[in-house]
């Protein structure tokens, strides 16, 4: 076992590196419990049908579909390692496969298609419940900054199962976000799965990129004909 430690825009992970061994998710979810302290989850690698799998676990030892600056943590630690030669990376996740690339900015990954937000009113909240590999409330306010993101978000997050972002318009392409992660309990500086949902929302004009300042730094959401790509950097620290 392997295990080595990423921020990702803000994001903070362990990776653990399980190629060589095998772990119940019992023992995946020990590991995350007694190890994961100040980071938001735990990257787990491994291979299965003989191709790259991530396996994401939250810090409270809870295994989530996908986390989108994970999978760019885990695509750059493919690379990192010398795992992949391609240009171009494939690996599987429980939201389905992922393709990703590095770039001048990082790491930028095709993320899971959304479904159709739906607009909700919860307890004089109005904003946009959708699904991007795992399930995010988008609320559009004047200023992120006077938003109490742990309380309201956590009040939020108990009513609908679902992580809450909090979304400021800077200008047409340009958005401001805070996110109350499930799983984390808690605000991160990031969140990769709740900026593209909060881009794919804000989005109304079809522009092709969507630049997303968050308080780990910024990220991008690109448009493209065939899919949705989320782009940022990844740091071994």
């Amino acid at each position: 076992m392997i295990v080595e430690k990423f921020t990702a825009t803000g994001n903070s992970f362990i990776v653990c590196d399980i190629l060589d061994s095998k772990l119940s998710d019992e023992e995946k979810s020990n590991f995350v419990l007694k190890n994961s302290k100040d980071r938001d989850g735990v990257i787990f690698v491994e291979k299965r049908d003989d191709q790259f799998f991530m396996d994401y676990f939250n810090k409270d030892g809870n295994r989530a579909a996908f986390c989108g600056n994970g999978a760019r943590t885990f695509l750059y630690y493919l690379m990192k390692k010398g795992y992949v030669k391609e240009n171009f990376v494939k690996f599987n996740t429980y939201a389905g496969e992922i393709t990703g690339k590095l770039t001048k900015n990082g790491v930028m990954i095709k993320m899971p298609a959304p479904n159709i937000p739906q607009k909700l009113t919860i307890d004089s909240f109005e904003g946009f419940l959708l699904n991007v590999g795992v399930p995010h409330f988008v609320i559009f306010v004047d200023n992120v900054e006077n938003i109490d993101v742990n309380k309201i978000g956590k009040h939020l997050r108990e009513k609908l199962n679902s992580n809450i972002n909090f979304v400021q318009e800077l200008d047409e392409k340009t958005i401001k976000i805070r996110t109350f992660e499930r799983g984390v309990e808690a605000e991160t500086l990031a969140c990769g799965s709740g900026t593209t949902a909060s881009a794919y929302v804000f989005n109304k004009n079809n522009l092709e990129k969507i630049e997303v300042k968050a308080r780990g730094g910024t990220l991008f959401v690109h448009f493209l004909n065939e899919g949705i790509y989320l782009e940022g950097g990844v740091e071994n620290v």
